[in-house]
């Protein structure tokens, strides 16, 4: 009688493992939300270049390479399906756009090299190649700490071919501008009341050494 028993509850838990099973297959959108658009890199990333442009630009993010060029008209069936391909697969992480009309005006790759699995550590030949052939400057830029918006800027500029303006240095968060302190001068302190000796120039003392060794 208990071997029965028991043998009925394990064909009730099959019977409700296989039943569970066919339900959820059953459901065609096996999805949740995601808990974030962005990773915590990608936002603040996103803040900084926000204030590296100043307003200039429109920042789009996640755009498809087959969004910002396309194959070229005169090419064979079999390029053009190889090339759209491709372009379909390639995504990328920032794209500058003029604030006006849209116009694609640069494209950021964000790098994290930290180790040889990190996100785009690797240069894609194809996204540079494609990019650089359709005409469209591409920044990869490593993700570390102590990025400033003025640090972006320049990069940005040097890029584009723009005037640039080389950020000051930082010296432990704060902009070092020049000596905290007055400087010492060098020249000798004439005591009151003597005559300022001429300062001679270096082939001058050159010269009077010379002929002091001649006399002697």
């Amino acid at each position: 009688m208990e071997i029965i028993m028991l043998l009925l509850v394990a064909l009730v838990v099959l019977v409700a493992m296989v039943a569970s099973r066919f339900i959820d297959n059953s459901n065609p959108f096996q999805v949740q939300r995601r808990s974030s658009l962005f990773s915590p890199v990608e936002r603040s990333f996103q803040n900084l270049l926000e204030k590296a442009v100043e307003g200039e630009y429109k920042i789009l993010n996640r755009i498809k390479l087959a969004d910002l060029i396309e194959v070229k008209e005169n090419a064979n069936e079999k390029a053009r399906r190889s090339t759209l391909v491709k372009l379909n697969a390639k995504y990328l992480d920032f794209v500058l756009c003029s604030a006006d009309d849209l116009r694609v005006i640069a494209v950021l790759d964000l790098v994290n090299n930290s180790n040889k699995d990190g996100h785009k550590a690797a240069p894609d030949w194809f996204v540079s190649g494609a990019l650089e052939a359709a005409g469209v400057p591409y920044l990869r830029i490593k993700i570390k700490a102590g990025y400033t918006a003025a640090d972006l800027k320049h990069a940005l500029a040097q890029r584009l071919g723009k005037p640039t303006v080389k950020p000051e240095p930082l010296y432990k968060g704060l902009v070092k501008k020049g000596p905290t302190r007055p400087v010492r001068s060098y020249k000798p302190v004439q005591p009151a009341g003597t005559a300022l000796t001429p300062v001679l120039s270096h082939s001058q003392i050159k010269a009077q050494q010379t002929a002091l060794i001649q006399a002697s």
